[in-house]
């Protein structure tokens, strides 16, 4: 169980253990079709601007495997980039915004056809390339 919120006014959003900068919560409850379904949901709720708080600081590591995902994603290969070094001054890389995971977070990018044609799945369903994104990260 996970409750998100989002305070339009503020332009802010808490995804908890749902969304993280550059990846998603595991799947310890539920399965991979509802947590798509929940990725989905706030990709389609939230505004770009929105800036995203999320439970934990896995950034550097979701940025890594991002990689071996999208690698010829520029935006995701700028981003990296500029999370080594916010890390490596010891800086947090939150917030985020919805506007960077939209362009750089393959979970939130499952059902794009390039993410589906670099894994091979260009005719599978967007909650089966994603179940695949999460199996991957669950054993990278």
């Amino acid at each position: 169980d996970q409750i998100s919120w989002y305070y339009p006014a503020l332009k802010f959003a808490h995804t908890g253990d749902t969304l993280f900068s550059l990846g998603c919560g595991r799947l310890f409850e539920g399965d991979a079709e509802m947590m798509w379904a929940s990725l989905d949901k706030l990709k389609r709720i939230l505004p770009e601007d929105t800036e995203i708080y999320c439970g934990h600081e896995y950034t550097q590591s979701n940025a890594t495997f991002a990689l071996t995902i999208d690698p010829q994603n520029t935006d995701l290969q700028d981003r990296a980039k500029e999370v080594e070094i916010l890390r490596a001054h010891g800086k947090p890389t939150l917030p985020t915004t919805m506007a960077q995971e939209l362009a750089t977070n393959p979970f939130l990018r499952a059902n794009e056809p390039s993410i589906k044609a670099a894994l091979g799945m260009s005719d599978a369903s967007d909650a089966a390339v994603f179940a695949e994104i999460r199996t991957r990260k669950d054993n990278a």
